[in-house]
């Protein structure tokens, strides 16, 4: 029986020149295919200030990339607010629509408010009462893909898993799910489809709003016209009908955190567990090794969400002079947080390009810190747990058939297809 963790690279191109920073754009999707560009990155945090990048069509913006600027930054509520864009994409200097209203770009006060009433609704016994649901999910889809053999593990596993979870979450009907998964996918990524190519900003922006529109309307219909096909137990029934001390959720916080629910929840997971997966696959003996004892699960899962970091940044925008990694911010100034580069800092994380399943501790801030710490972290993790449970149960043995097909995008790690090979155990 082995008892050391294997490990690999994330990164083999560690012995290449020095990077030409001045030849990289962080806000162009080509920029993060075939891989995250973790050497840029990685000299950025040795840069004496923070690194400063202008854009043509938006507010230029710095890169912050050290784990305590960025702790410092998603803490700091008072100089860093997010209600003028979460993302480089939505970020044009203005503030954002749903400011306010979705508790993800709402700041203090008005922020604890919202954050009262949706987690009202995400009690321990609405989570409990969803954890036979979800394993029973994986159990289907692994047992599936188990008699298949060889699949695409993005449409055999990773894409259906949340999917199905999230329409349960909802308490959506099962004949909508793929529909509104496919919304969230494009609202997401600002692509229409898997494999399409890196579009211009303006074309991305369309495609999101479009998603994030089309996506608005399904919950519109649904609530104002069709509530009695909405599970009574699920969040929306539940965000529509919650109550605290006399305060409740408008309409229209009601419909885009609904958006927020459905969007959030979509291919961050889909994109965590297949970079998981591959990595296990392409690791000689990790599968092996967590077959032989499943309590090493949740540490594998915590260095599956550090190493391939789901949702690469967040954007925040400075509301009064401030001093960052040795550099003076002036109000307006738009920061970039990319996740994926503090959860790869050296300070932190030894070994950081080595992929550690045992790793521990394991500081990663992939869901974040502070008052925007994501609220469905517990079932982001419950879904991962319970898939690869599954899939350790019945498979001996993964193979990587293939390399993975990343769809081209600044924000989300996305993956869009990975082909194994699954021997039944």
């Amino acid at each position: 029986m082995t008892t050391d963790a294997p490990v690999g690279t994330g990164l083999s191109d560690a012995a290449e020149a020095p990077v030409d920073l001045a030849s990289v754009d962080l806000s162009s999707p080509a920029q993060f295919v075939p891989d995250p560009p973790y050497r840029a990155w990685a000299a950025m945090r040795d840069l004496p200030e923070l690194f400063w990048q202008d854009r043509p069509d938006a507010p230029g913006f710095y890169s912050v990339t050290r784990h305590d600027h960025t702790r410092t930054v998603l803490r700091d509520v008072a100089t860093y607010s997010s209600e003028w864009g979460m993302t480089l994409d939505s970020t044009l200097g203005v503030r954002d629509p749903a400011a306010g209203l979705m508790i993800e770009l709402t700041d203090k006060p008005r922020h604890a408010r919202l954050r009262k009433l949706v987690t009202g609704a995400i009690t321990p016994q609405f989570v409990h009462s969803l954890t036979p649901v979800i394993e029973g999910h994986a159990r289907r889809l692994a047992e599936a893909a188990v008699r298949e053999g060889t699949v695409d593990a993005v449409a055999a596993l990773t894409a259906p898993m949340p999917r199905l979870t999230i329409g349960s979450i909802l308490g959506i009907p099962e004949e909508d799910q793929e529909n509104v998964a496919s919304m969230a996918s494009r609202a997401i990524t600002g692509t229409e489809a898997a494999g399409a190519a890196a579009p211009t900003l303006a074309e991305r922006r369309r495609c999101s709003e479009t998603g994030n529109n089309d996506l608005l309307m399904y919950f519109v219909e649904i609530i104002e016209g069709e509530p009695h096909r909405l599970d009574p137990n699920g969040m929306v029934r539940r965000l529509m009908d919650i109550e605290l001390e006399g305060a409740r959720l408008t309409s229209d916080e009601v419909l885009l955190n609904c958006l927020n629910l459905a969007i959030g929840g979509y291919e961050t997971t889909k994109n965590a567990v297949a970079a998981g997966l591959f990595r296990l696959a392409t690791r000689p003996g990790a599968w092996q090794w967590l077959r032989e004892d499943h309590e090493r699960i949740p540490a594998m899962i915590e260095e599956m969400l550090r190493f391939d970091t789901p949702a690469m940044h967040l954007i925040r925008t400075v509301t009064r002079p401030a001093v960052l990694g040795g550099t003076e911010l002036k109000e307006g100034d738009t920061v970039c947080v990319w996740l994926s580069a503090a959860n790869r800092d050296p300070e932190v994380f030894e070994a950081p390009d080595e992929f550690r399943i045992d790793r521990t501790p394991n500081n990663h801030l992939s869901f974040t810190i502070g008052p925007h710490f994501c609220l469905g972290a517990v079932l982001a993790r419950l879904e991962m747990r319970s898939l690869f449970t599954e899939l350790l149960t019945r498979v001996e043995s993964v193979e990587a058939l293939s390399g993975l097909i990343r769809r081209p995008s600044n924000f989300i790690a996305g993956i869009d297809r990975f082909d194994i090979a699954l021997r039944p155990a």
